[in-house]
């Protein structure tokens, strides 16, 4: 490696004195002192037994044998420079490949807006996402075809294999038309909710029990679930498009591009929320990338967005 050092330096010289022309000039441009170059550039001829350049009173002019080599140097000492700085990208999380999974509520409410924050700070990286149930996210993950994924941590009900840290609380509520029912109403009733029916995504059953003394109801038998899916842009179109009830996080774009409102009547609105945490295999260490990202998705979460 100190050889590879010193022939780099030595290339850098080798470059200075094509570029400059005189002696003089390269040893200053180089840091050093005439001397000091001159030593460096017959080391090289020395070295390679080739003279490189004709000494005159022009200054130094490239012999045939020099204006091939130092092509080659140049060619050498920037793929050199872009080594280390690619190195330094890595380091910072700005170079490589990251991917990772998503449950649907962070697939819909913090991917977009994280996916273009990090072509903003980290346009190198080339991103592959996976959405998917967790039992589906588990199995990538075991698989390492994801390095971490994001969803709600009580929908684990074996963390021992896991390293986790949480990313953003993702609060949420029942979703109606405009124009609906129940909209005007000042308490919504669980026999309210049983009459139009309620839209979710898929979930454990210890978060359908949380959901069902969220909304009122004595057990999750008694949730009125109309439609379950991994979508929560589907549950809000069904919602837009007939009576439905959607539970749907509140910062859901097409929630709002649809015009749903809130159903204020019911009353623990605003208690139901996503506790997404990112999730990875216990004792691996994760790429610079990887933590870029989770930096990233907590500040797109801490936006607002």
């Amino acid at each position: 490696m100190r050889f590879l050092h010193m022939n780099l330096r030595q290339l850098s010289h080798l470059i200075a004195l094509a570029d400059e022309g005189r002696f003089v000039a390269a040893a200053e441009r180089v840091h050093l002192s005439q001397a000091a170059f001159s030593r460096s550039i017959q080391a090289l001829e020395a070295h390679w037994g080739l003279r490189l350049f004709e000494r005159g009173p022009l200054g130094a002019v490239l012999t045939p044998a020099g204006r091939t080599l130092v092509e080659r140097a140049r060619r050498l000492v920037f793929d050199a420079d872009c080594l280390e700085r690619d190195a330094e990208l890595l380091r910072g999380g700005l170079l490589g490949e990251l991917a990772f999974g998503a449950g649907p509520v962070p697939a819909a409410v913090l991917v977009p807006p994280l996916l273009a924050e990090l072509r903003r700070q980290a346009p190198q990286v080339v991103a592959r996402v996976r959405y998917g149930n967790v039992p589906s996210l588990l199995t990538l993950l075991a698989d390492e075809a994801i390095e971490f994924f994001v969803a709600d941590r009580r929908m684990l009900t074996d963390a021992s294999r896991l390293d986790m840290t949480p990313v953003a609380q993702i609060r949420g509520g029942v979703y109606v038309r405009d124009g609906h029912p129940l909209l005007d109403s000042t308490h919504a009733t669980t026999a309210d909710l049983t009459r139009f029916g309620l839209g979710v995504v898929s979930t454990s059953p210890q978060l359908f029990v949380y959901i069902a003394q969220g909304l009122g109801f004595a057990s999750p038998g008694e949730l009125p679930v109309v439609v379950e899916c991994d979508d929560v842009t589907t549950l809000a179109r069904l919602a837009a498009d007939g009576d439905m009830l959607a539970l749907l996080p509140r910062a859901l774009p097409t929630a709002i591009e649809l015009g749903l409102q809130p159903l204020r009547g019911v009353k623990t609105f605003g208690d139901l929320y996503v506790d997404a945490h990112a999730v990875w295999l216990r004792g691996r260490t994760l790429a610079p990338a990887a933590e870029t990202a989770i930096r990233l998705f907590r500040a797109v979460a801490g936006s607002g967005s």
